[in-house]
């Protein structure tokens, strides 16, 4: 009998990009207040330039992520975040799904998507510590604008144990010791 599984919403902790974008939105600010009030040309455009450079990352890489979300479908995971990454893993790729740390600290793994073409490990982070890992059965070509190969994931979520719970289930690693 095939039970038909409800997508599942699955947050991850949000801030670190909300103080990104504060920090972000007030250098916007900075870089055009100092273009208004400078009286020579040169110096008010190199103001502007540099006020849409900043506002234009902030555009991209920190607004987004505020307002999307992963979520476990009824045949894959779907991971989403900003512009950043949005690729789908199917259930059938997993091999074991685990909660995790982060082993390397934070520093060297960062916020954001970060790949590790060694361990050929995707990191998908926003946090360190309500961390998941997920080991995929061969290496599958991940990611947005760049397509890696990725043996391993680790992900940032709101809820770990449950989300450890639901991948198991619909990936049929429920069985493991």
């Amino acid at each position: 009998m095939v039970t038909k599984h409800e997508a599942v919403r699955i947050d991850y902790p949000k801030h670190w990009f909300v103080m990104g974008t504060i920090g972000w939105a007030v250098a916007t600010f900075v870089l055009f207040y100092l273009a208004t009030t400078t009286k020579e040309d040169v110096v008010r455009t190199i103001w502007l330039v540099a006020g849409s450079h900043v506002g234009i990352l902030l555009g991209l890489f920190f607004i987004p992520p505020l307002f999307t979300y992963h979520s476990a479908g009824e045949k894959a995971l779907r991971l989403k975040m900003g512009l950043l990454i949005d690729s789908t893993i199917p259930y059938s790729w997993m091999k074991q799904v685990k909660e995790t740390s982060v082993r390397w600290g934070g520093v060297r793994v960062g916020i954001g998507v970060r790949y590790s073409p060694i361990t050929r490990m995707l990191f998908v982070t926003t946090d360190f510590d309500d961390l998941v890992s997920i080991r995929l059965d061969s290496p599958h070509r991940m990611g947005r604008l760049l397509k890696r190969q990725v043996e391993e994931l680790v992900l940032s979520v709101s809820l770990r144990s449950k989300l450890v719970d639901l991948l198991k289930m619909r990936a049929r690693l429920d069985r493991e010791a």
